[in-house]
């Protein structure tokens, strides 16, 4: 790693006791007293004015709930919310700068203090242009996993500055991997910088799905597929970068990998080949989100395409299955929309014999032609398949574009053959068998049973 201006770990020491020291004054410790106290005066007095403005205004409150009749109240609830507090707490240690000013006191950490407090009030702006303008659940997310985060390390660093040099303090060496210095500064590129570019590439994966054509965006099947390729991609390049910019010798990859090639090799090599069977699935097209396939007889949507696994949906009682990847190279599956979502289906239906075959027959293309999910073209048709027992057999084949309305399709069918059967008096006949009794026949038990007679 990096070696340029590495110092000793004993300089972290030295600050850390300057730091104890300047703490222990009294001027800075009534400061910090004070701003302590301003925090928990506006925690307390913005959660009461919040609940009174509830308690009169709850249609306004209700921000997962867009209402374009009252959008712009719900926007000024909104900066209500998210402003009141931080303009509280500046209005207060204003006033205690104020104060001591004209006392004559140290304020230094009042005028540090005001100027965070700026910098929050403009981060909550910006949450709340991005509340009003996304959708919710979305900018929810990216608040608490990557913004929040940010800010809160934006804050500790200032924080940090003020008693020390946070530049200097990164510079600080503990330990050595093969003859290279570990600072701070890299530990924490290394660790934060991958959390943040794993956050941060789901938001830039869309951003770079507005340049493809409006058709492949449109097809959510192929743009799912697109955003997973593109975060992959995004990800190994953010590795490559952050562990390029703290300076990873190759010597030091080198070692690494070479000690963990034989666990890699054995303990790792159902991981690795599930990796690489979830990028030749997303590269070949084999198997993209919201397919329909069918696993072990059960009708199923694909959900998520993962690196390791892929989760299924199973229609029948809307359960999830977790798939290793390698399985779709494997076994054998069905896919219900490889090339297209088209799906042939049928329903049987018997009538009796003295019915007009081809009279049935148009029955039941009428009433296929009069059903809305079935497609015109290719164009239903009808056969009389057999003559059953005790009626004859016809079959109704029809095509639908979409796997999974099958069902629901065939049981409106069925419901509307009857109900026009009814209307032509044509009747669905019961199994039925002839029971034919010859008189004047006599006979014997035991020779029926072939016993001997005592």
């Amino acid at each position: 790693m990096r070696n340029n201006l590495v110092l000793d770990a004993s300089y972290f020491w030295e600050e850390w006791l300057r730091i104890t020291i300047i703490l222990q004054r009294p001027a800075v410790q009534v400061q910090l007293l004070a701003i302590a106290i301003s925090i928990f005066i506006t925690w307390i007095v913005s959660h009461w004015v919040w609940s009174q403005f509830s308690q009169l205004f709850p249609q306004l409150t209700e921000f997962c709930k867009k209402d374009k009749r009252i959008y712009w109240q719900q926007y000024g609830a909104a900066v209500l919310y998210y402003i009141f507090p931080p303009l509280f707490c500046l209005i207060i240690v204003s006033l205690l700068q104020i104060i001591f000013v004209q006392q004559g006191w140290f304020t230094g950490y009042f005028q540090d203090s005001i100027k965070l407090l700026w910098l929050y009030c403009f981060y909550r702006i910006f949450l709340i242009s991005l509340y009003s303008s996304f959708n919710r659940s979305a900018v929810q997310y990216y608040h608490h996993h990557l913004f929040a985060p940010l800010f809160a390390i934006l804050i500790i660093a200032k924080v940090i500055n003020l008693f020390t040099d946070l530049e200097n303090l990164l510079r600080v060496s503990f330990v050595q991997l093969f003859g290279d210095s570990i600072t701070l500064e890299s530990i924490f590129v290394i660790v934060g910088g991958l959390y943040f570019w794993v956050i941060g590439c789901s938001l830039l994966e869309k951003l770079l799905l507005y340049f493809f054509p409006l058709d492949i965006r449109k097809n959510k099947r192929t743009s799912q597929a697109i955003s997973l390729i593109l975060r992959y991609f995004l990800i190994t390049l953010g590795v490559v970068i952050i562990f390029g910019y703290v300076g990873v010798s190759g010597t030091a990859i080198a070692a690494i990998t070479g000690g963990l090639s034989v666990g890699i090799g054995f303990g790792l090599k159902e991981v690795i080949s599930n990796f690489v069977s979830g990028i030749w699935l997303l590269f070949e097209g084999a198997l993209k989100p919201d397919d329909i396939i069918s696993i072990d007889n059960e009708m199923s949507q694909v959900k998520k395409l993962g690196v390791r696994a892929t989760t299924v949906q199973v229609i029948r009682d809307n359960s999830e299955k977790i798939i290793p990847n390698q399985f779709f190279f494997t076994q054998n599956f069905t896919t219900f929309t490889g090339s297209n979502n088209l799906v042939y289906s049928s329903v049987i239906v018997g009538a009796n014999y003295d019915c007009n075959p081809q009279k049935v027959i148009n029955i039941l293309l009428e009433v296929a032609n009069n059903n809305s999910a079935i497609l015109k073209i290719p164009n239903p048709v009808a056969f009389a398949i057999s003559f059953g027992d005790s009626s004859i057999d016809f079959e109704l084949k029809f095509w639908l574009n979409d796997p999974l309305i099958s069902k629901r399709i065939s049981s409106n069918l069925i419901c509307e053959i009857w109900q026009a059967f009814k209307e032509h008096d044509i009747e669905i006949p019961y199994p039925q068998q002839d029971l034919h009794i010859i008189n004047g026949i006599q006979i014997n038990d035991s020779e029926f049973l072939d016993i001997p007679k005592l």
